[in-house]
Formats: structure tokens, sequence, C-alpha cells
């Protein structure tokens, strides 16, 4: 984060804080989830593949035009019952009816500390969960911050990309060069653990910066809203990836992207 001020606890970069990004993490672990969806599009051009051979040959032998349909596009929802952090620990914020998984590396704070976005001010997260807290040039900062919290509705998929932008320039400022790329919103459904059920989106961006000596120059950032029980429900999830000092270190990508998929309704 850049001046960002966590109200109940330590300020941020100058407060500083770090916030999210895209990544390129060292080597990270194949992921199983992934190959599967690669194996299941390489069966999908195949069978297409098929689909237009058999056309192509029907329009030879019968010399009558065939009219082709376009495929279905295959669905970019997913659904999660409930991922898996490495050593974690559950938070649970009843306000919010959201519960999340962070790792026991991150400091839970208590429940009245929170972050207020400035250019949004009714949105604001609490039940804060904080990475690696640093002193730097006079200065407080953080390798991450997880929050949670609602906020009003609108068009599902506009919303999280404002609060992307929004949540992705507040927390690095104090940087200069800030600028926040927001990926496209997929469509998630999550389950609880006794099990609730809710739809959403889920968005990722990166945040970058010129840096210096103390701010990181690469964060990611996760943005997950759940429709629930009549609200839209928030987890925010950000961690530097890249820059800032060697110690301590920056946040893995696999780490927040697996903190962001714990993200399930509750009550």
């Amino acid at each position: 984060m850049g001046s960002a001020v966590l109200s109940g606890l330590v300020t941020y970069p100058g407060s500083d804080y770090q916030g999210f990004g895209f990544y390129e993490p060292p080597q990270p672990k194949r992921d199983r989830r992934r190959l599967i969806v690669v194996i299941a599009a390489v069966a999908l051009v195949v069978a297409l593949g098929a689909v237009v051979t058999v056309v192509l040959l029907n329009q030879e032998t019968s010399g009558t035009p065939v009219v082709q349909s376009d495929p279905v596009a295959p669905s970019s929802t997913t659904t999660t019952s409930r991922p898996k952090v490495e050593d974690g620990q559950t938070m649970a914020n009843p306000d919010a009816k959201l519960t999340y998984d962070v790792p026991k590396s991150w400091a839970l704070s208590n429940s009245t500390a929170s972050f207020a976005l400035t250019s949004l001010p009714e949105v604001k997260i609490d039940h804060l969960a904080i990475r690696a807290p640093y002193q730097c040039g006079g200065k407080d900062y953080t390798r991450g911050v997880v929050g949670s919290g609602t906020v009003s509705g609108g068009e599902i998929n506009q919303r999280v990309t404002d609060l992307a932008k929004a949540f992705g320039k507040e927390l690095y400022d104090g940087g200069t060069g800030t600028d926040v790329v927001v990926g496209t919103p997929q469509a998630i459904t999550r389950k609880g653990d006794k099990g609730e059920e809710a739809k959403g989106v889920a968005v990722r961006a990166t945040v970058t910066t010129k840096g210096e000596q103390c701010l990181a120059t690469k964060g990611d950032l996760w943005i997950v809203l759940l429709d629930y029980a009549g609200g839209m429900r928030m987890l925010v999830v950000n961690g530097d990836l890249v820059g800032g000092p060697d110690t301590p270190a920056p946040v893995p990508a696999d780490e927040l992207a697996a903190i962001a998929e714990s993200a399930r309704p509750t009550g």
C-alpha cells in the first residue's frame, strides 16, 4: 500500500502498504486442476474437429449446404467446496456472512481494525489478516493484507472491476507510476462449510509501480464477490510479488490464490 491507513491497526506504507498484482512466480508446482482443464480443452478441440470433418464430408457427398451452428462456449463457472490453504487458520466475518482461510504465517487483527477506500468511502474491509509487517525509510509497510466486507449491488462484473481498480490504487498509495490492470471477471460458485451455496465472481488484478527501495514494484490483487443472503459479500486479497526490501520476502502467488479461492458463504 502507499499511504493507506488501516484504522485500528498499524498504518501501511507510509503508512505505505503494498498491494496486489500479477506475478511471475518462480517455478510454481504443477496444478493438477489446470492440467485437467488443458486435457478437457484438448478433448473439446478434437471433438469439434471431428464434427467439422463430418460436416465437410456430408457437404461433399450430398452437394447440399449444411447450416452449422456455433459450438456452445464452455462455462466459466467454477465450484469450490473448501480449497486448502497450507497450514491454514479460518477467519469468519459474521457481519459479511463470509469465511476464508489464511496461512498461520499471517497475523489476525482484532475485528474492529479496518481499511476504508477514499475513492469509494462506503467500501471498507475488516476482519483483517496481515502478512510480514516491516519498517523502511521511517515508514510502516506490510507484505500483504486480507480483509472482507459487504458492498452495495450493481452489475456484478462492473462492480468487481471498479473495486479492483480502487483497491489496487489505494493499497499502493504513495508509489509513483502506479498502474492497475484488471483481468476478466470469472463466474464462480462457492459452497460453505454447512452446505450454504453462493454464486458470484472473482477477478485478479496486477498492480505495478516504479517502486523504490521500500515499496514493491509488482503486487497481486484478488477481489471475490458473492451474491448471498440478500447482499454482496466481498473478500480482498493482496500481496507483494516483486520489489521492495530483501527481507521480509514477497508473498508466493499461489498462497494468495489459495486464500482467494477459500472464500465461502456463512450462515
